[in-house]
């Protein structure tokens, strides 16, 4: 009885081949931006040819799959772990994309949207032309056409306070100075660094101050700015956070000044004690127009001395024409 070959699928081996290429370029793409050895357009061109091959991948599965289905032979395993890898591969680009257009935040956005604290370091955004314009894409094409939203100026800064209505500019019943070193302890238990700094000279002196942080997901490096102005209250603090990049990752700028703003709360809490005495809200500022500074010490029961003795130098004692010195009466 004559026997006839198996069929044996070629297309199955190579979907599993191209699939492991494919998932090995994503990962190495991941971790090298997460650890900050390739820019934010190396990585997004990275993850768009792990999609294209990882696409190939499952092209040629699915091809393998149809043959054996119809044919019968080997190659199944090799197949179905085409149709796995190529789908991991897959994983990175559709997070990214996801992360793009789902938690699709603002770049840059400050407690006070008309005149925002400046930021020293400047965004590479423009370095970055391919993500620039995919984000541009997105969001003014495709996203804006779905949601019917408008991209001018005024409706942008309407809209950003409805989406974010405790983004606001706060006031502190202390002075600037105290203010600034509650904002660098908040920044140091953030573990954010310290980029640019403005000390206070004088107790009621206009301060700022600016740190880097970056995401726990893809490294994505940003800014936050401090500024700390005099205020009839006693200091007026703003904050501005800047993402250097438009990629998106799971905490958004609007997360990183609320933390900013509790940590801060947190440290004057543990400094003061009575934070309800320090913090004064929005609405009641524009009830008092006139509010005086409430001292954060005990007033003082005795006068202050000073803290050296004046000494003045003695040159000797003078005698008059009559002989009677400056010591005799």
């Amino acid at each position: 009885m004559k026997r006839y070959a198996a069929y044996k699928s070629a297309s199955a081996p190579a979907s599993r081949t191209v699939g492991s290429v494919a998932l090995a370029l994503a990962l190495l793409a991941f971790l090298a931006k997460r650890f900050g050895f390739i820019e934010a357009d190396v990585f997004v061109l990275s993850l768009v040819c792990a999609a294209v091959i990882a696409t190939v991948s499952l092209v040629l599965a699915v091809v393998a799959l149809h043959r054996i289905w119809s044919f019968g032979g080997q190659g199944l395993p090799s197949a179905l772990g085409g149709v796995l890898l190529g789908g991991l591969a897959l994983l990175a680009p559709a997070l990214v994309l996801g992360m793009l257009a789902v938690h699709s935040g603002s770049s840059d956005l400050s407690t006070d949207r008309q005149d925002p604290p400046a930021v020293v370091i400047q965004s590479i955004a423009d370095e970055q032309p391919v993500l620039s314009w995919i984000n541009q894409a997105l969001e003014e094409q495709s996203w804006q056409k779905l949601l019917g939203q408008t991209k001018k100026d005024q409706s942008r800064i309407t809209s950003l306070e409805l989406d974010h209505p405790d983004i606001v500019s706060r006031r502190y019943r202390i002075a600037p100075a105290q203010l600034h070193a509650a904002g660098a302890k908040a920044i140091e238990v953030l573990g954010w660094t310290v980029v640019d700094e403005l000390p206070p000279d004088l107790l009621d002196a206009p301060t700022r101050l600016q740190a880097e942080g970056s995401t726990r997901v893809l490294g994505l490096k940003y800014d936050v700015a401090l500024r700390i102005r005099p205020d009839t209250v006693g200091a007026l603090l703003d904050v501005r956070s800047r993402s250097r990049t438009p990629l998106k990752d799971l905490s958004d700028n609007a997360d990183h000044i609320r933390v900013v703003f509790t940590e801060i709360d947190q440290v004057l809490l543990e400094t003061y004690g009575d934070l309800a005495r320090l913090s004064v809200e929005e609405t009641g500022l524009e009830e008092e127009e006139e509010l005086q500074i409430e001292p954060v010490e005990d007033p003082r029961n005795t006068i202050p001395l000073p803290g050296f003795k004046p000494y003045v130098e003695e040159e000797g004692i003078q005698e008059d024409d009559l002989g009677l010195s400056d010591l005799e009466g």
